[in-house]
């Protein structure tokens, strides 16, 4: 049986340095494919994996302008995606406050389902070209 979820979300999160200049972005398109949102903006110095973090909360914030029902997030970030899932813990206090963040968050849907995808997904390269436009735009 396939999921059926309201909306599909892309994350990606950039720092150039760890820490360094940092962009967030992300991309919202509803079960048939259609781009719903997009955007992308620079969020000052952070580390990689906080950039990630800043990205999901914000795709969050923007996906529930956009409904309340059953949404799949993706993120080329391994580390996150599995923090979030409870596979691994978070190791210091900076990520634990964002992961619980998160985690208060994704109660606003009926749903909630993230993956790990590759960073050669389509839809992620477009959230990455948009992140590194931000960075590049700064």
């Amino acid at each position: 049986m396939r999921e059926q979820y309201q909306l599909l979300v892309y994350t990606d999160g950039a720092s150039r340095g760890n820490p360094g200049p940092s962009a967030i972005g992300y991309s919202i398109y509803d079960p048939e494919g259609e781009l719903v949102e997009q955007d992308a903006r620079t969020i000052g110095t952070h580390t990689n994996n906080e950039a990630e973090y800043q990205a999901l909360l914000w795709a969050i914030e923007r996906a529930k302008v956009h409904a309340r029902g059953p949404v799949k997030f993706h993120s080329d970030s391994e580390l996150m995606v599995h923090q979030v899932n409870g596979v691994y813990k978070a190791s210091n206090e900076r990520m634990r406050r964002l992961l619980e963040t998160v985690r208060q968050q994704i109660g606003a849907f009926e749903g909630f389902r993230i993956v790990y995808v590759p960073r050669e997904t389509p839809r992620i390269q477009v959230v990455d070209g948009l992140v590194n436009e931000a960075l590049d735009n700064g």
